[in-house]
């Protein structure tokens, strides 16, 4: 099973379906962050997106959303991958699809804590934030850079190492979560539109990047064994010694 899996994430078809996605999230990332910084392009929305929702919020509403944003925090992604990478290693005794996910999840993370200070950019005015004011950097979205990057990779790793015949039920699980975690960000108004795109440009770009990189990686470290086991000198105990 596991190497019927690897062929999916090894294949060249879907390495170059990953690339195409990456270049693509990067481009969208680079789009959004020149929208920001410049003050104009797509960021023209974000006043009227922010405004209209902090207008139309039906509180009974505020704590399902609460408890969505809540699973795109590291409070929640940390142990639940942790149980998901436990799960997975007592049925294929691998631990690779838990450092996947490590890989994936802290990559993303690296990447919004670099990002957020470099561009310093203000949350929605605290008049528009629910359950007090976020006063932290907005752009990107940590919540979305993360959760796409994790949840991405959750999908290719169950779908790899558990369930492939539910790869569809599997994939739009994990695009709903993702979608709903950085709706919940704009409905509790502390990000800006543009602040969620951009975590989803950025956690894509990586999760792309380590899809593309890790069969490489894997090859280099087969590679490196097989040569490590030809170099080894023999055994002296040996019968044919």
């Amino acid at each position: 099973m596991v190497r019927k899996g690897d062929s999916r994430i090894e294949g060249r078809g879907s390495l170059t379906a990953w690339s195409i996605v990456g270049l693509i999230s990067a481009a969208g990332f680079g789009l959004l962050l020149w929208s920001v910084l410049v003050r104009g392009g797509l960021t023209s929305a974000d006043s009227s997106v922010a405004t209209y929702i902090a207008s139309h919020r039906p509180g009974w509403l505020t704590p399902v959303m609460q408890l969505v944003t809540w699973l795109g925090s590291s409070f929640f992604i940390v142990p639940f991958g942790l149980a998901v990478g436990g799960f997975l290693w007592r049925r294929r005794h691998t631990w690779e699809p838990l450092a996947m996910m490590a890989v994936a999840f802290l990559g993303a993370a690296g990447l919004y804590d670099i990002v957020k200070p470099a561009v310093g950019r203000a949350r929605p005015p605290a008049g528009l934030q629910v359950g007090g004011p976020d006063t932290g950097n907005a752009f990107t979205s940590g919540h979305a850079t993360q959760s796409i990057a994790f949840y991405g990779m959750l999908a290719v790793v169950l779908i790899v190492w558990w369930a492939p015949r539910r790869r569809a039920l599997i994939a739009i699980g994990a695009a709903l979560v993702t979608l709903l975690i950085g709706a919940s960000r704009l409905y509790l108004g502390v990000h800006w539109l543009t602040d969620v795109l951009g975590g989803y440009a950025l956690g894509l770009a990586w999760l792309s990047f380590v899809m593309v990189i890790a069969p490489l990686v894997k090859d280099w470290m087969r590679r490196r064994r097989a040569t490590s086991q030809r170099a080894a000198p023999a055994d002296p105990a040996s019968p044919g010694s």
